[in-house]
């Protein structure tokens, strides 16, 4: 049974957001020195400097202890911007936590100057044993061992957040995963769709995802899935046309295959629009560099895609549509130009200020070993261009880049089983999914159990209940937050219970 929404009626958990939005600037930076190698045993134990940020103003000793568990950037990003923490702190009385992920931000096991033989240290694996170890570290250090502890993550962040609870289940007594891919690699799992992505993407842009209009969709797939914009790009003219009607700063080079430079370029500015799908402005997936509007899509093909821009135009994939172009040119332009102040457009400049060379080599490592996601598309039930998922060439790729390192391809239900294995030997974990977000395809999406509950939060973009609450937010969302609260208490409850029935038991022998 799939669960569009459960609501929880108590409103005692409601919070009130009346007071300006905390930051690093309300915490304390600490540094943790933990094993560079958890596994392999080394003589004298090798240390790195790994960092995270503490809140306490309200947490007393025996009160749960908030866990964030961080994932492929700064710690700072969620420090900033996961609300949830800090709005729900004071009612629970919690220590609040954000680790930083190894080899992110700035903890750094081997210093910058690593080789691609020493990323072997970048791992789940390596990754969960320095959060469980951070945690026991810190309830030593507090003299609070009996404290519950909840992690939350969103993204790669609630997956860790659900590894955490699969692994560490003696550590972690529930865990909050908002938007978490966990079935994004696990191919053999019955009924997986590897177009997931591809599929949520369009369904953005269509009036399933709010917009006003088909047209937009219908324009995106003759920019894409009919070729228009790549095909544009194999002659002199061609390229002028996209030239002046992306107004770049440039022109396109002389290359026939130019024009699916500025194709990925669109397609990335489409994807990071539908993640960001918010109902209020936000700079989330601009780190810093300017804000989206209100629901961006929706703003975007409203305004710019919601008639039929082929209408004057040659239906011939080979012949040129300004206007379309010019459409397409304007939408983009919701994200890129979000401040309406830039003159001309550089395509081969990235956006976002983490979107490094070393940043997205460490990540596109990370897939190419165990984290080995699916992505296809077919231009069919998505509007994209023909390109299905071949494990084996992207095999090839990482075995090509990373000096012979081959994915592990089972590596997933390897070490954490499948969902079925789940929901026999697990509990305490709500997975919840945005409807507007693209990545819900490859999340969690039934009740495996009593305890182990998946939602599905209406008009929600990626991980939107985690987020700072806002006078915008939908009524779907403030639900779901009580919901997981809700879930939270439960389990500390049940730790307190289970305390509570150790000491009775310990003090009658």
């Amino acid at each position: 049974k799939k669960i569009i929404l459960l609501l929880f009626s108590s409103l005692s958990l409601a919070f009130r957001h009346d007071y300006a939005q905390p930051s690093t600037k309300n915490c304390t930076e600490e540094w943790f020195m933990n094993l560079i190698d958890h596994f392999t045993p080394d003589y004298p134990p090798v240390h790195y400097k790994q960092r995270y940020f503490a809140y306490d103003h309200y947490w007393t000793i025996g009160n749960p202890i908030f866990f964030y568990a961080g994932h492929e950037h700064d710690v700072e990003l969620y420090v900033n911007t996961m609300g949830l923490f800090w709005e729900r702190a004071e009612k629970f009385g919690a220590m609040l936590i954000w680790a930083e992920h190894r080899f992110y931000g700035k903890s750094y096991p081997l210093g910058k100057n690593y080789t691609t033989q020493d990323l072997r240290y970048l791992s789940v694996e390596q990754t969960l044993a320095d959060y469980v170890r951070l945690v026991s570290l810190i309830k030593e250090k507090r003299g609070s061992p009996d404290s519950a502890v909840i992690s939350f993550g969103a993204s790669y962040g609630g997956m860790l957040a659900t590894w955490m609870r699969l692994k560490y289940s003696d550590v972690i007594d529930g865990a909050i995963a908002s938007s978490a891919p966990v079935l994004s690699f696990q191919t053999k799992v019955p009924g997986f769709e590897p177009n997931f992505f591809a599929q949520g993407v369009t369904r953005c842009i269509t009036q399933k995802g709010g917009v006003a209009t088909d047209w937009c969709e219908a324009n995106f797939r003759q920019a894409f899935a009919k070729g228009r914009l790549a095909e544009a790009g194999t002659t002199a003219q061609g390229r002028q046309a996209l030239s002046e009607a992306f107004s770049l700063c440039e022109p396109l080079p002389d290359d026939p295959e130019t024009g699916w430079d500025l194709v990925y370029w669109v397609e990335t500015a489409l994807s990071h629009m539908a993640q960001g799908n918010y109902p209020y402005t936000s700079s989330y997936f601009m780190n810093g560099r300017g804000e989206m509007p209100p629901y961006p899509i929706i703003k975007a093909c409203d305004t710019f895609l919601a008639d039929d821009l082929m209408a004057t135009c040659n239906e011939d994939p080979t012949a040129l549509c300004p206007a379309l172009y010019e459409g397409i040119a304007s939408f983009v332009g919701v994200y890129y130009n979000n401040s309406e102040k830039l003159a001309c457009n550089d395509i081969y400049t990235h956006l976002e200020k983490e979107s490094t060379s070393e940043h997205n080599m460490l990540w596109d490592y990370q897939c190419c070993t165990e984290i080995f996601q699916a992505f296809g598309q077919d231009g069919i039930r998505d509007v994209f261009w023909p390109a299905p998922w071949n494990a084996t060439s992207e095999a090839i790729r990482c075995e090509n880049k990373y000096a012979g390192i081959l994915p592990d391809m089972d590596w997933g239900i390897a070490s954490f089983g499948n969902p079925d294995h789940w929901k026999r030997t697990t509990s305490n974990i709500v997975w919840s999914n945005g409807e507007l977000d693209p990545w819900a395809g490859a999340g969690v999406m039934t009740n495996l159990s009593d305890s182990l509950i998946s939602i599905m939060i209406p008009q929600a973009a990626h991980h939107l209940d985690l987020m700072f609450s806002n006078k915008r937010d939908t009524h779907a969302v403030r639900w779901a937050r009580n919901f997981e609260m809700a879930h939270v208490l439960r389990w500390i409850d049940e730790r307190r219970k289970k305390i509570k029935n150790w000491t009775a038991t310990t003090h009658a022998r």
